[in-house]
């Protein structure tokens, strides 16, 4: 009997010492499962959980005009963020302290915060019990940006009063555009987080935006900061400024003359461009009709319509220029010596080439003429003649010299490359159109840096917004690291030629077809232009018209050249020379009395 007890007891024994074998061979592979295997993302969970990591973002960088006035900035504002998974935890932990319900506690909480925000108290509460893909409550989710410092003193009292410690609040920026409507669609826009949408904020993004810092602190199971612990720091770098060519003083005159003549020819729209045609310099740029960047999309629900607004058309679109081209071809035939001043020409009225009868703008003609009252008079003919002279490829690497049918390379987003007939599908009936400035589609910018270099004696500029980009260092000076850089600059004509031209586009406002233009002693010279606009589809002509004018004075020595252009004009008077001049007349007249310059003393 003994003897079978003795038995059981050592079978007994054996399964126990046997389970616990297996238990703890179960314990050991688990742990060194646990210490080897997951050891990485056991480790990084647990400092997610003991740790709180903030990023700090940095300041965005101001625009400037070029005497140093605040055009975008960016002011210090709050991100609240809360802890979901927090929230409802302290509901729970709450919940069985007071005995009421923990969904109550909520939205309780989710009230107090809509009412400092001035939010709807439903959206709140919803947004308390979002949960991400796994079906868990986030931990730090955003339910407000750019938040101001009062509302944000309100939300830290309001946390500290209750120990709502699942309240994340976060510094933030947002960019503020002090004059409003003022030169919209070169400054451009940004987006939720700051970064550059359009314009000069996204061409210039990079630049701007600076370097986020981080903050790391240990935190309790309560994410409250540790005393005493550790806090690793990086200071976030902020952006650069970007100083621009703009003068305030004359874009703001470009802009009462645009708004003034969007009113009194009713016209879809009106661009005006201003340079220094010796550096290529863009000292005012406005488009009309505009927008406001602080509320971009204000009143507009349609995209298309959004984007068509924030185009900036200067640069973004192309048209075909009119007769403010035929300086390109008058220069192109000097340079070739293919005619000179005192050259005869004689107007009819039309021109057949290859069976196809050309108008003159002018119903009979205008009859005998040397070269330069082929400028003073517009005359459609002649220019076909001095095409016909030039022919198809010196007339297309012409037109590739002063820079059309390429990007100008200006410092902006989104440059049209215009449109240029290849020599090889060339006709000779579009080599007599193009010549006084239809079929072939160009930028203002393009345009610009055309007779920009005119007045600079032969030599391109790109036209350009940036004049240097600067930073503030530590101890508060501010440094320059960065200027502009004139990279395509070249002869396209000669010196000789150059003036020549300048001095028969003076004639054409002193004494031609540009006449409304003309200022007693400022010696203004240019063309005016009247172009066609193409039907959709690029099928023939419509009734709808640009008027235009480009021009610069003095034209001895420029300080400033301009470009004009309103688009469908409604009404009688339509031509370039009946409301584009007197644009450019008062452009003139009140740049230079704002600069303190005054072209009729030497």
């Amino acid at each position: 009997m003994k003897q079978r007890k003795f038995i059981n007891n050592t079978k007994r024994s054996f399964v126990v010492i046997g389970i616990i074998t297996f238990i703890f061979a179960v314990l050991f592979f688990r742990l060194g499962f646990l210490m080897i295997v997951r050891k990485n993302f056991l480790v990084a969970k647990a400092e997610s959980q003991s740790s709180y990591q903030q990023t700090i973002m940095p300041k965005r960088g101001s625009i400037l005009d070029t005497n140093g006035q605040q055009l975008a900035v960016s002011g210090d504002v709050y991100k609240l963020s809360l802890d979901l998974f927090e929230v409802h935890n302290y509901a729970d932990n709450k919940s069985r302290r007071t005995g009421d319900k923990p969904q109550e506690i909520v939205k309780d909480i989710a009230d107090k915060l809509a009412d400092i925000l001035g939010k709807d108290k439903k959206e709140v509460e919803d947004f308390m019990e979002k949960k991400n893909d796994q079906g868990v409550y986030p931990r730090g989710l955003a339910l407000a940006r750019k938040i101001e410092k009062g509302q944000i003193d309100k939300i830290k009292e309001l946390r500290d009063k209750n120990s709502y410690n699942f309240v994340i609040i976060e510094n933030d920026t947002n960019r503020y555009y002090p004059n409003n409507n003022f030169l919209a669609q070169v400054l451009g826009g940004v987006d939720v987080d700051g970064k550059g949408l359009f314009g000069l904020e996204q061409y210039y993004n990079k630049d701007l935006t600076g370097v986020p810092g981080i903050s790391i602190s240990q935190v309790d199971r309560k994410s409250r900061d540790l005393p005493y612990s550790n806090q690793i720091y990086t200071q976030p770098v902020n952006g650069k400024d970007l100083t621009t060519t703009i003068d305030s003083r004359i874009q703001y005159i470009c802009e009462k003359i645009a708004e003034k003549t969007m009113e009194t020819t009713k016209a879809k729209g009106v661009n005006i461009l201003v340079t220094d045609p010796k550096t290529g310099e863009i000292l005012a740029m406005v488009n009309k009709p505009d927008f406001n960047p602080n509320d971009p999309k204000k009143g507009i629900t349609d995209n298309n319509a959004l984007f068509e607004l924030w185009r900036n058309k200067a640069v973004n679109d192309v048209y075909e220029p009119g007769s403010t081209f035929k300086l390109v071809t008058m220069s192109a035939a000097l340079e070739e010596n293919l005619t000179y001043r005192d050259d005869k020409f004689y107007d009819k009225g039309y021109v057949i080439v290859d069976g196809v009868p050309i108008n003159c703008w002018k119903e009979g003609g205008h009859g005998a003429e040397n070269l330069v009252d082929l400028l003073k008079n517009s005359c459609n003919p002649g220019f076909i003649e001095l095409g016909k002279r030039l022919g198809k490829e010196k007339m297309n690497s012409y037109i590739e010299k002063f820079g059309f049918g390429k990007q100008t390379g200006i410092d902006f987003p989104g440059e049209a490359t215009g449109i240029v007939k290849s020599t090889s599908t060339m006709s000779n009936v579009d080599l007599a159109t193009i010549s006084f400035g239809q079929t072939d589609a160009a930028s203002m910018v393009q345009l610009i840096g055309a007779i920009n270099a005119v007045f600079n004696n032969g030599v391109y500029t790109t036209p350009h917004f940036m004049k240097n980009l600067s930073q503030v260092d530590t101890d508060g000076n501010r440094k320059v690291v960065a200027t502009y850089e004139e990279k395509n600059s070249r002869q396209v004509i000669s010196q000789k030629t150059a003036n020549t031209v300048a001095g028969f586009l003076e004639e054409t406002v002193s004494k031609g077809s540009g006449k409304l233009a003309y200022i007693e002693g400022y010696g203004v010279a240019g063309k005016t232009g009247t172009a066609q606009k193409a039907n959709i589809g690029g099928k023939g002509y419509g009734k709808d018209v640009v008027a235009s004018f480009i021009g610069g004075a003095p034209y001895n020595n420029p300080k400033i050249s301009l470009l004009v252009t309103i688009d469908t004009p409604e009404g009688i008077e339509h031509m370039g020379g009946e409301i584009a001049a007197p644009v450019a007349h008062d452009l003139f007249d009140q740049i230079f009395r704002a600069i303190g310059y005054d072209p009729t003393k030497k």
